[in-house]
């Protein structure tokens, strides 16, 4: 008697799951579990990269409220400077939402590969600094 193997199906929503679980929690601490998301469901899952985005958008959402929750109550959230970003990111918002619409998939694709790989080595040639935490 031997062990059946698992299916090829439910392998992959093990895979899709524990992925999604790994992207919250990067994402929750801030350091890029949207992008981990995204690299999975365009390279390995087949998802075109606008769906991706969609979907990386709205797994935001629950990750994000808790992660708010966590920093308001460890006092590390900044109101002012929150709305400000808020505020100001709104029209980037839709104004990328215009330009990705007038761009090619293929070509959309590419520019975040670009932009990831760029953000990947700002990220890793940085100094680390010690960040002074401003009480409002």
């Amino acid at each position: 008697m031997g062990v059946s193997p698992i299916p090829r199906k439910r392998m992959h929503w093990l895979v899709s799951f524990f992925v999604s679980f790994a992207s919250a929690v990067i994402a929750s601490m801030g350091i890029g579990g949207g992008a981990v998301l995204l690299l999975f469901l365009t390279v390995f899952s087949d998802t075109p990269l606008a769906t991706a985005q969609g979907m990386n958008l709205l797994f935001f959402l629950p990750v994000g409220m808790t992660a708010l929750l966590f920093h308001k109550k460890s006092g590390l959230l900044q109101v002012k400077k929150g709305m400000s970003c808020g505020l100001w990111g709104l029209p980037g918002v839709f104004l990328g939402v215009w330009i990705s619409s007038q761009l090619e998939s293929s070509l959309l694709s590419r520019s975040f590969a670009v932009f990831l790989f760029c953000l990947g080595l700002k990220t890793l040639f940085s100094k680390k600094t010690k960040p002074s935490p401003e009480k409002e």
